[in-house]
């Protein structure tokens, strides 16, 4: 490229007092991120060994001491072949404008896909407008997010046209950097010839060119590795089944520290299982581990060969076998992914509880982290008063040192690191996928010889964490056709800076930064908007740099985010897709993942019409003893919430069973409650309509 940064930084300052004079501008430094338009392909390079034939190289900054962990996030973001697929636009303009004509005046549109692996969401010309719009006037800065998630690996152009006016009314009007641009130089000669599909009649004032990057790459190309390693699956030491009805209790010894090994015990519901559930086997299966000590995987250019790990994990599986005779092809079954904080014996095990009666079957690992330690038992004793051990070795680590595991410990990276559940949720993908594969294979759990589920009847369930990692799972698994999500959304980033439940760690996690973005005391205000809602004036000091740290760590974990890969279930499948029926279901008023996050997933999916939302709201209001906050409302046993449980575990089951959504209500649940507590939305909530305690 013929223009440097150097000539742009002195371009800027030589226009600068012209810019002034003749009315307000759109500046133009594609070299510079703070006043681009942002973001921009000028901050890339060419590349031979990625989807996009560029990577990313975005400015470092001047002083990693004082900026330890922005230098740590833009030297992570030079191996990208491309920006978040969800990536926030940035315009700044060289004096005021009026905040309400920013919504029409600034948008994107879709240019061409760079591979042929997908159709993409968008076609060539599309337009896509903005939301959720910040105005800095401290900068004079224009920000919002695209109101669609974008396709991976496609191109698209941000436009801004003379409908942003000033504070007089005036059009704002074109930089002299911008114009000269257009005529000029490698990067603006493809600027130019985008700008004319801005639209007829439009005239452009400013405008940026930029590539999105292959979020799923990663995981199509381990999906594909897993042909090389066998799952070879077998039963764990000593006893691997049991009969539900020989037992008499079963408590958990969970390993909840070390150094010394320290246990917790929780007696286990058994009897709940004994109307549904014939016997429940234990097991083990081959994984390859891409994780390194610090819970992260090593980059892979998106065009490159994923090699497979030097290290496999062993990790463990439980089943739960239904009461009624095994069909001569195997037991349909549900792959059941449990929330945070959850395992493989919590979740599964109530969902066994309602599809069992059904002949649905019921298999699940515990995600990485979860399950307490690798010490972990299950203490039985039979009807006949017996006693004997049975190994559940957890996945869960003593990551942070101070002798504890906790229930999700060893999910997320090390604090130091801005990856998060980032790989996490995709190392996690990668050992249900294996799951699959042992399923397809013959999966003999009981040890007869014979395989016990149908290869071409699995099923997946996610809930909350589950949600978002077996949104990963489906976009890139061609045989599961029916699933369900339950509390689940997206970005992760977004729940973070949202729910009250993460607010304390996101609030840690910004004071641990050099510098603190705390800018409350011992809290924080980003004045940041939901979806649909006015231009936010930004005049709290701080907030910008916390909204803007916050896309970063947004683009980071863009790989591991189910937003990345919901568009792929069916508006857009990856190669060798095949279309899924997806049953979405969430808690109005959730305090965990709120309802615009929820509300996020359903949207990049496309997916309303098979989506019914629980009106905790309603419920509460007849009896106030349930929980203010209905997050887990798919496994709560609470006897007060018992009746809504059954009802939307009972739809799932029914769902699978049949094919076909049906209504979850009931005559019971209108009876008690004098209403409907499920209904889909005419339209998905974007407010929070949190509950009090």
């Amino acid at each position: 490229m013929r223009f440097t940064r150097t000539i742009f930084a002195l371009l800027s300052l030589v226009l600068a007092g012209s810019a002034f004079g003749a009315g307000v501008k759109v500046r133009f430094d594609p070299s510079n991120p703070e006043i681009g338009p942002f973001p921009t392909d000028f901050l890339t390079a060419p590349a031979t060994n990625t989807k996009t034939a560029r990577m990313v190289r975005m400015p470092m900054p001047e002083d990693c001491t004082a900026k330890a962990n922005a230098c740590q996030e833009a030297w992570l973001l030079q191996s990208f072949d491309g920006f978040n697929p969800r990536a926030r636009i940035r315009v700044r303009f060289s004096g005021p404008v009026k905040p309400e004509t920013l919504q029409d005046g600034i948008y994107l549109v879709a240019r061409g896909n760079l591979t042929d692996e997908e159709p993409g969401v968008h076609k060539n010309g599309d337009k896509v407008p903005l939301t959720q719009i910040v105005w800095d006037p401290a900068a004079n800065t224009a920000y919002g997010k695209p109101d669609s998630v974008m396709d991976q690996h496609r191109r698209y152009l941000i436009v801004v046209t003379d409908a942003v006016k000033d504070e007089g009314g005036d059009p704002v009007e074109a930089d002299d950097a911008f114009t000269t641009c257009t005529v000029s130089d490698e990067y603006c000669a493809a600027l130019a010839g985008a700008v004319k599909s801005a639209g007829d009649g439009v005239k452009v004032v400013g405008a940026s060119l930029f590539t999105t990057m292959s979020a799923t790459a990663w995981l199509e190309k381990a999906r594909d590795q897993l042909a090389n390693v066998a799952p070879a699956p077998t039963p764990l030491n000593g006893n691997s089944v049991f009969a539900i009805e020989d037992l008499q209790n079963v408590v958990w010894r969970q390993q909840v520290g070390v150094n010394p090994d320290r246990y917790a015990e929780v007696p286990l519901p058994v009897e709940l299982l004994q109307n549904a559930v014939r016997a429940v086997a234990l097991g083990s299966y081959t994984s390859p581990n891409f994780l390194g000590a610090d819970r992260s995987i090593a980059r892979t250019p998106s065009a490159g060969d994923l090699a497979l790990p030097d290290a496999t994990t062993q990790v463990p599986f439980i089943a739960y076998l239904p009461r009624l005779k095994r069909p001569d092809n195997g037991y349909p079954v549900i792959i059941y992914g449990h929330g945070l904080g959850d395992s493989r014996i919590g979740g599964p095990a109530l969902m066994s509880y309602a599809s069992g009666e059904s002949g649905i079957a019921v298999i699940a690992i515990s995600a990485v982290g979860h399950g307490y330690g690798p010490q972990s038992v299950l203490r039985a004793r039979d009807r006949s008063g017996a006693g004997y051990e049975i190994p559940l070795p957890g996945r869960g680590v003593d990551l942070n040192g101070d002798g504890r595991i906790e229930s999700s410990e060893g999910c997320a990276a090390v604090a130091s690191s801005p990856l998060g559940l980032r790989d996490c949720l995709r190392q996690t993908a990668v050992d249900i996928l294996q799951l699959i594969q042992a399923i397809r294979s013959g999966l003999d759990v009981d040890g007869d010889g014979i395989a016990d589920f149908n290869p071409d009847k699995i099923y997946y369930v996610g809930q909350s964490l589950g949600s978002l990692y077996g949104s990963l799972v489906l976009s890139v698994d061609a045989g599961i056709t029916l699933a369900t999500l339950n509390s689940g959304g997206g970005s992760v980033v977004d729940i973070a800076r949202w729910s009250p439940a993460y607010v304390p760690l996101t609030t840690l996690n910004l004071s641990l930064r050099l510098p603190s973005l705390l800018n409350m005391d011992a809290g924080f205000n980003e004045s940041y908007v939901l979806r649909n809602q006015p231009v936010d004036v930004v005049t709290t000091a701080g907030a910008i740099d916390i909204q803007n740290t916050f896309e970063t760590l947004e683009w980071l974990q863009a790989e591991g985010d189910p937003t990345s890969y919901v568009s792929h279930f069916k508006r857009t499948l990856l190669k060798g897709g095949k279309e899924k029926t997806v049953l979405f279901q969430f808690a109005r008023g959730d305090a965990t993942i709120p309802n615009p996050m929820e509300s996020a997933l359903v949207r990049f999916a496309g997916m309303k019409d098979t989506t019914w939302i629980y009106r905790h709201d309603l419920a509460r209001a007849k009896s106030p003893r349930l929980a203010a906050d209905p997050h887990a409302y798919l496994t709560n046993l609470t006897p007060n919430a018992l009746l809504i449980t059954n009802a939307a575990l009972g739809q799932i089951t029914q769902f699978f069973l049949t094919g076909k959504i049906g209504d979850p209500n009931g005559n019971l649940l209108p009876l008690l409650f004098g209403t409907n507590l499920f209904e889909q939305p005419a339209e998905l909530p974007e407010d929070f309509q949190f509950l009090e305690p």
